[in-house]
């Protein structure tokens, strides 16, 4: 999806190009400025006869004290500064705009969505897994302000080798994101999640791991590792790990009591899950993901797996603490569908609750998918039913969010627009409190 009509025509083209937020047209202004003034410059250097009006006119705005020679060396130095200056700013526009524009999309086109994206609001998206990449692919498309804030407690697969052997954090979960905020998704999500076949060492191994855990050396840490990568990979927004910690553990405990080490292991006991921890327990948070937080217009708790991609975020210290401390509308998306191993028999006050039991974070809005359809038997997985969580001081809200190609996820454009939708709804409502707000269709 792109901003604006699929077909723009000349009239929208000229009308996007007037609208202020390009961040092309200054640069312009002062190129011609520029040759405006060298033009002075070069006819006060050899005197051209000028007419006594435009003349009178020009010795208000001129030096006209200054020799021929000196204020034509004077408007000439200053006209080629600012040429210099504007066609250097021109360049770094059109050359960043035309390597990262998607094909069939206008030059026009592609900086008004940029004007329309740098206006969007500051999200944060707190999560991991497959779910936190649909919720980032949806958003990019309405805001540059994106902050995703990923869980570092994975070990299993190629993060979990690269970790155990380099003692690095786990490079998995962040390099998800990074393709999912990518403007040239198709073709980067090809390259960054091919997995080598074939050899003693590399075999099972993701690109996108090996260059990600190459950026942490080179780079001194994973935070400065994204950033890197984010320029390479020409990502709309940002990702941060929510510790640096290399030794993050995550640890659950079944309902018989049985105690369950790693991430990877959590999801596979076939047992409910009666807690999480981490370990260590004062891992401490990353400066980027505090600051974060405390900008955001929204924070965006979810979707994906409960105890292993959402919660262990906010089990971090300072998190929990700080999004308490935001006053930006805190959005709890529960799951389309349970998760064999993890939720099996859950709904919405299930989620809800163990997420709060947990963290101790009060959530101010719950998201709930409306479309619910049976699943199939050997799913294993079970529709979450739009049910409102009894006992919960939230504000409740019910929208079409499936995928209907996968009925056990969200579609990332409507989760994305009903989110925005959300963030319209609360400006509105605190500028205007007497109003009517509907935020679900």
């Amino acid at each position: 999806m792109t901003i604006g009509p699929a077909r723009p025509g000349k009239a929208w083209l000229l009308q996007a190009f007037l609208r202020p937020g390009l961040g092309l047209k200054r640069w312009l202004l002062l190129f011609g400025l520029g040759i405006a003034l060298m033009g002075l410059g070069i006819g006060f250097a050899i005197a051209t006869p000028i007419s006594p009006r435009v003349l009178a006119i020009g010795q208000l705005l001129t030096l006209k004290v200054l020799p021929p020679l000196w204020r034509g060396s004077v408007f000439l130095g200053i006209g080629g500064v600012l040429l210099l200056v504007s066609t250097v700013r021109i360049y770094q526009i059109l050359e960043a705009k035309l390597r990262r524009r998607r094909e069939g999309v206008s030059l026009i086109e592609a900086l008004h969505q940029d004007a329309v994206l740098r206006r969007g609001p500051k999200v944060v998206a707190i999560g991991g897994g497959t779910g936190l990449s649909t919720l980032l692919r949806g958003l990019k498309q309405y805001t540059a302000h994106i902050t995703a804030i990923v869980t570092v407690a994975d070990d299993g697969g190629s993060s979990g080798r690269l970790r155990a052997e380099l003692g690095i954090p786990p490079p998995g979960d962040a390099r998800n994101c990074l393709v999912a905020l990518s403007e040239a998704e198709p073709v980067m999500e090809r390259l960054m999640t091919h997995r080598f076949r074939g050899g003693h060492n590399l075999e099972g191994h993701s690109l996108g791991n090996l260059l990600l855990a190459g950026l942490i050396q080179t780079e001194g840490g994973l935070s400065k590792a994204l950033e890197a990568a984010s320029s390479l990979l020409a990502v709309r927004g940002r990702v941060v790990p929510v510790s640096e910690c290399p030794t993050l553990v995550l640890k659950g405990e079944t309902e018989e009591g049985e105690v369950v080490i790693g991430e990877s292991r959590l999801g596979e006991t076939g047992k409910r899950l009666k807690r999480v921890w981490l370990e260590p327990r004062d891992a401490p948070p990353t400066p980027q993901a505090l600051q974060a937080i405390a900008e955001a217009d929204l924070i965006v708790i979810g979707p994906g797996s409960l105890y292993t991609s959402v919660i262990p975020n906010f089990l971090v210290p300072g998190i929990a603490e700080a999004v308490n401390a935001s006053p930006a509308p805190k959005v709890f998306v529960c799951n389309v569908a349970t998760q064999p191993g993890e939720t099996d028999g859950f709904g919405v006050a299930d989620h809800l609750r163990v997420f709060q039991e947990h963290t101790g974070v009060v959530v101010t809005h719950v998201l709930v998918n409306s479309n619910v359809r049976p699943l199939p038997p050997q799913w294993k997985q079970e529709a979450v039913l739009p049910e409102r969580p009894p006992g919960f001081a939230v504000v409740f809200i019910e929208a079409d969010l499936v995928n209907e190609a996968f009925r056990t996820r969200h579609d990332p454009h409507k989760l994305a627009q009903c989110l925005l939708r959300l963030v319209r709804a609360e400006r509105r409502m605190h500028s205007s409190p007497h109003l009517p707000v509907s935020v679900g269709r």
